[in-house]
């Protein structure tokens, strides 16, 4: 059998609908899968980042504006004070924005096209912002804050405790830490019939468009098995010459496709031999008809 892939449940189901309604002959397999995710992080506080970590005026200039907000914000209010004192004019435009959407009227056409943002701006202030906010939040619980109580000195030299790569280093910090997060999932394996590929000419135009490499995979093989069950002109083959008919190269709307099946000629060979095209004995494959 061809495996095809590792799918998630109805991923699994709507490929095999496609490769069924084409004639295509599947088996699926459920499985137990493990992903994993390695972080490492240190945790210290804000003086012993500025020797570690190149960044470190960015954790300042955070930790500016949460001294400067933290004494007047509510729970309510402390995310808007936050990001506007980090970057005003910007949090400036979000509220004009969100103004306009609420009444296309409140602005003049002027000031509405001075609001234009391009998507890489988009981009970099969403990720902006949620830097701000992971860093407030892990301030905040960190050091034991509660917004709206007085701070005192806990902001002087904070703990923090930041995500870090370890080939950044090449003597490992010593407060370094590394958590290993293990997910077991569903996940569907598919296998298909090998003989049946050549059918892959029959699936539509849309698996093309939403599977385009599971499509590519089983158009290719299926050429070759085609190519493979035809029987040369003598009906006899040598199995080191048939190895070398396992490789076969394509032209495909301007690409060249190379196919190299020559290390499992033997894997081919038996599968030609099951659907009952070849019989194989010792080192001759002699095919059954004329195909």
């Amino acid at each position: 059998m061809f495996y095809l892939g590792e799918y998630d449940d109805e991923t699994a189901k709507e490929i095999k609908s496609y490769l069924d309604k084409a004639g295509l002959k599947v088996e699926t397999r459920s499985c137990l899968v493990m992903e994993d995710e390695t972080t490492y992080t240190i945790k210290d506080n804000l003086s012993a980042f500025k020797e570690l970590i190149e960044d470190s005026a960015q954790f300042e200039r955070y930790l500016s504006a949460l001294k400067s907000v933290l004494p007047q914000a509510t729970t309510e209010n402390f995310e808007d004070l936050f990001l506007k004192e980090l970057d005003p004019l910007m949090m400036e435009k979000r509220d004009k924005i969100l103004a306009l959407s609420e009444n296309p009227e409140s602005l003049s056409p002027e000031e509405g096209e001075a609001l234009k943002f391009g998507s890489e701006e988009w981009m970099n202030n969403a990720l902006s912002i949620s830097r701000a906010r992971t860093f407030s939040d892990m301030v905040i619980a960190l050091n034991d804050i509660k917004i709206g109580e007085p701070i005192e000195n806990k902001l002087d030299d904070p703990v923090l405790e930041i995500t870090v790569d370890p080939d950044d280093y090449e003597n490992r910090p010593e407060k370094m830490k590394c958590d290993i997060d293990f997910y077991l999932e569903k996940a569907v394996n598919i296998f298909v019939d090998e003989f049946t590929t050549p059918l892959a000419i029959d699936l539509n135009d849309e698996f093309w468009d939403e599977y385009p490499s599971e499509a590519q995979r089983l158009k290719v093989l299926g050429l070759l098995i085609e190519k493979l069950a035809t029987s040369p002109t003598s009906r006899k083959m040598d199995f080191a010459e048939f190895a070398e008919e396992c490789s076969m190269t394509l032209k495909d709307e301007g690409s060249v496709l190379n196919v190299d099946g020559e290390d499992v000629a033997e894997e081919l060979a038996r599968v030609l031999e099951k659907s009952g095209v070849v019989k194989w004995k010792g080192d001759k494959l002699k095919w059954k008809s004329n195909n």
